[in-house]
């Protein structure tokens, strides 16, 4: 799994906790908490995204 998947499956979490729960502040808390997680998720999938490119290009470049 990566931390992307991780940080997505924990966001599902928290929305099905915020779903469940009776109280508004833990409630709102668990949404926050999703986006949070989401947010994470996203900038993972950034990160690797801009790796895996750096990497590519720094292969076809030839060393000095």
């Amino acid at each position: 799994m990566t931390d992307a998947e991780f940080f997505r499956r924990q966001a599902a979490k928290c929305a099905t906790l915020a779903q469940q729960t009776q109280d508004e502040e833990s409630r709102q808390r668990y949404l926050r908490l999703e986006q949070t997680y989401r947010h994470l998720a996203e900038s993972e999938d950034q990160l690797v995204g801009q790796t895996t490119a750096f990497a590519r290009a720094s292969k076809s470049t030839p060393a000095p």
